[in-house]
């Protein structure tokens, strides 16, 4: 069964979009649906983080990926 990898940037779309490095998740995931669930909760986090007010002056949001692992 494939395992997938969760990957999240941080990105300020205001003008643009300009995003972090990429953090990625040591966990492997079961299934596609647990990874995108998990990038959304941990989306809340970071966005809770960085606060109301700076989130919005920078329209601040998340990309996240979840891929398939390399597994051997």
């Amino acid at each position: 069964m494939t395992k997938f990898v969760l990957t999240i940037w941080v990105c300020s779309f205001f003008g643009g979009t300009v995003c972090t490095a990429p953090m990625e998740r040591d966990i492997l995931y079961e299934s596609w649906y647990e990874c995108a669930r998990e990038a959304h909760r941990e989306s809340i986090k970071l966005l809770s983080s960085i606060g109301y007010r700076k989130v919005n002056e920078r329209w601040v949001g998340t990309r996240y990926s979840c891929r398939p692992a390399k597994t051997i």
